[in-house]
């Protein structure tokens, strides 16, 4: 990416605002060390002050936004694991900078190692400030100890490296963007194949489930058991991230044709299959494959704008990426798959129709049904198997037809949606599941395009969940309900 695409629509500051940027910062250290140290009303304390190392006459823009936050974060999360109380904690994003403030109770030697502990070894750490103040105003340095951070370039003293303006402007800020853009793919990679682990092997865990694959049995499969499932989730991991990759990678090329990354996906897609196949020695996750790939691609693509898209947001894109599914089905195939047989006999589209029109299913059925069990107080088993039973009465799914016929898929959700209107409780539709269960199992039916559809609604929450509380602001709270106890 050219340098200035990062900085597009952010404004340069010059000297004078630096300048008061810094005086500013000065300012507000002072009011927090005589409001906090000064008095010792938390006994041993130190003040935290956050910061970026930027070059250049940018200093805010998307990609700082996001590696400042990181800081916040991860030296919010070490000082939890260490068990170090944070007093309070405030930050401001402005143009000429970034500037955090974290209050502690704890020694300052102690500090300081932590703090340079972020710095050493965090992937974005090299970019990161993070300075450890006294109560009296003192500063704890490398310095003092004649030791300097490495050159972001050379690796010698970055210290001296700055002093004798080794490196000219242009290369300083190629190499922090470019560290900056190495860790927002890995964090995505992260975030993605994480909410996918989540979603594979808690579908298959919910139990009972009618004629799937279970902690209990293995219902109408004779091919595949719990195991198959977990073996499958650990190979397609990686296919999950590389497709998430793909999207990201789509925006910063400046591609803007969905579909077009929708094709790049299908044949890494068969080579994933293969491997699935070779791993579990059945057809475990071949929807899902599909599906997931798809919402992971598409939430690659949003991350470039956000780092929390929305739901409804990547449910369209993923819409947009597959508008041409529905040409499947008119290319003649000498060899069909069960859903093209499937649509060719019965007009029923499947995960394809499904897919391409946003998943509506999930959208209406899946996603609210889960949110509202959850929010009830159900664990995620008992959630999920309400969430499948609204599905399996919603769903066109071809899996039914495939194992028996169109009429059993149209009894079974007609049955199954009214059992639901007589609004049961957990317990009876536990028993209902089981009941199910062995009829299914006896009938050789497996409602596996309800089940994929489970799946991408627990997949949508797990993306969706760190942005359901804003642990910031929440923590940014306490800091000022603490205020108010001085």
């Amino acid at each position: 990416m050219r340098e200035g695409d990062y900085f597009r629509g952010c404004r340069p500051v010059n000297l004078e605002e630096l300048l008061t940027e810094r005086d500013s910062r000065v300012q507000r250290q002072g009011e927090l060390l005589s409001r906090y140290l000064d008095a010792k009303p938390f006994g041993e304390s130190v003040l935290l002050s956050l910061g970026l190392n930027i070059p250049g006459e940018y200093k805010r823009f998307p990609l700082a936004d996001r590696s400042f936050r990181e800081e916040m974060r991860i030296t919010r999360l070490s000082l939890e694991a260490e068990q170090i109380p944070l007093i309070h904690e405030e930050r401001a994003e402005r143009d000429a900078g970034y500037t955090g403030f974290m209050v502690v109770a704890g020694e300052a030697a102690r500090l300081k190692k932590l703090a340079e502990n972020i710095e050493d070894t965090h992937r974005l750490g090299r970019l990161f400030d993070i300075d450890v103040i006294r109560a009296d105003g003192g500063k704890l340095s490398r310095l003092d100890r004649g030791e300097a951070r490495p050159c972001l370039i050379c690796g010698k003293s970055g210290f001296a490296c700055a002093r004798s303006k080794a490196h000219s402007r242009e290369e300083l800020i190629d190499a922090v963007t470019s560290i900056m853009e190495g860790f927002m793919r890995e964090q995505l990679g992260d975030i993605v194949s994480s909410a996918a682990l989540q979603a594979l092997l808690g579908e298959a865990a919910v139990t009972p489930k009618p004629g799937l694959v279970d902690r209990a049995n293995n219902g109408a499969h004779r091919d595949m058991d719990f195991f198959s499932f977990i073996d499958s989730a650990a190979t397609l991991l990686p296919w999950f991230r590389d497709c998430a990759l793909a999207g990201y990678l789509s925006a910063r090329s400046g591609g803007d044709n969905p579909e077009a990354l929708f094709r790049s996906l299908r044949q890494r897609g068969r080579t994933a299959e293969l491997l699935m196949r070779r791993a579990a020695g059945a057809n475990t996750h071949r929807g899902l494959l599909f599906s997931l790939g798809i919402l992971s691609a598409a939430y690659g693509r949003l991350y470039q704008e956000s780092e929390e898209p929305a739901t409804i947001a990547l449910l369209d894109f993923a819409a947009s990426m597959t508008g041409s599914l529905g040409d499947d089905f008119s290319v003649p195939n000498p060899s069909p798959s069960h859903g093209e047989a499937i649509h060719a006999k019965n007009g029923l589209t499947g995960i394809r129709g499904e897919v391409s029109a946003g998943f509506p299913t999930v959208r209406e059925w899946g996603l609210p049904i889960l949110h509202r069990f959850l929010a009830e107080g159900h664990g995620m088993n008992d959630a999920g198997l309400g969430t499948l039973l609204h599905l399996i009465a919603r769903t066109e799914d071809t899996n039914i037809v495939h194992r028996s016929d169109r009429d059993s898929l149209d009894a079974i959700r007609a049955a199954t949606a009214a059992f639901l209107a007589g609004n049961p409780g957990m317990v009876e539709m536990k028993k209902k599941a089981a009941q199910m269960d062995r009829d299914f199992t006896a009938r050789n039916i497996s409602p596996g395009g309800a089940a994929d559809l489970l799946a991408v609604s627990l997949f949508l929450h797990a993306l969706g969940r760190e942005g359901a509380v804003d642990a910031d602001a929440l923590i940014c709270k306490r800091g000022l309900d603490r205020d108010k106890k001085l």
